[in-house]
């Protein structure tokens, strides 16, 4: 056994779905079988008993997940222990970034960042905010940048802005321009009047899928999906090139070059269309004491 057996057993023992536990640990639910029946195999013992609407840990299982639960912990706090040395002799520090952020947000202060840590290695790390948080809880990342809220108690997230949800949608999109004198009111756009339009969204279970359904329904209605996508990028260029409306942060708006981008972007009034962006790092971390100088460089 090595720890990736007990990480992928206590993952599907916490999401009692070999689905969910697959989506978390970034595998394909078929492979994620594979292995824990191999697994089962080598112990030669069952451990989860499975049926068409849940998964169950066996009294094997159960021993294993106790166990197996003080035994990762341990190997974790070894794992970032020495991981604090490493660091400390060569100056390393890992930045997780939620998708799209590394592009707008991070990017552009990297050399403040460098500027404030003189000598410190810097590596980026794409990801889900959700996964960064658990890379963080895991030892695997000492900060990240993504939009609130946070997920574990443990995690201390900083604001470092915040960030408007705006309506977009093509000016190449004719029946959503001719619809534009009736829409657009003093407290924004009237977005009822979009309802019946292909909607382009981010993939279920992200922060900004469920911002958008929390708007639209604000605005009593759910919106019709054609496309969904992991990456907020991919939902710009996806409305730019007209096929759908969608949501997009105001960061895109303010960096919008029309000379080659057809998107117009619309306010919209509503209680779910802003959000904090910010700077998160496990209380208690090797290098917590770094958050104030990453902190400072972003937020001047």
């Amino acid at each position: 056994m090595d720890s990736r057996d007990l990480e992928y057993v206590l993952t599907i023992a916490r999401t009692s779905s070999f689905s969910q536990a697959a989506r978390q640990l970034f595998i394909s639910q078929p492979a994620l079988s594979q292995y824990v029946k191999r697994l089962e195999q080598n112990l030669n013992v069952t451990l989860f008993y499975r049926s068409r609407s849940r998964v169950e840990l066996s009294p094997a299982g159960m021993f294993y997940v106790k166990q197996g639960e003080a035994i990762l912990k341990a190997m974790q706090e070894l794992e970032q222990t020495m991981r604090h040395w490493q660091q400390k002799e060569t100056k390393q520090l890992s930045i997780g970034v939620s998708q799209f952020y590394g592009k707008w947000f991070l990017t552009p202060y990297l050399q403040d960042i460098r500027q404030q840590l003189p000598g410190w290695q810097i590596r980026i790390v794409d990801g889900e905010s959700h996964n960064l948080e658990v890379q963080m809880l895991q030892g695997k990342l000492d900060f990240a940048i993504f939009p609130a809220p946070t997920t574990h108690k443990e995690i201390t997230f900083l604001p470092l802005g915040d960030e408007e949800i705006l309506f977009a949608f093509s000016e190449e999109n004719r029946e959503a321009m001719d619809l534009l004198p009736r829409a657009l009111t003093p407290n924004g756009i009237d977005l009822a009047l979009y309802r019946h339009f292909p909607f382009v969204l981010p993939r279920e279970g992200l922060k900004m899928h469920k911002a958008a359904l929390k708007i639209c329904r604000q605005f009593g209605f759910q919106p019709q999906s054609v496309y969904s996508s992991e990456n907020l990028d991919t939902v710009y260029s996806l409305v730019n090139h007209n096929y759908g409306v969608g949501f997009l942060p105001d960061v895109i708006a303010k960096n919008y070059d029309p000379r080659t981008n057809h998107v117009r972007f619309f306010p919209l009034k509503s209680r779910y269309n802003h959000r904090a962006v910010g700077l998160a790092y496990r209380e208690g971390a090797p290098l917590q004491d770094l958050a104030s100088k990453l902190y400072q460089a972003i937020k001047k």
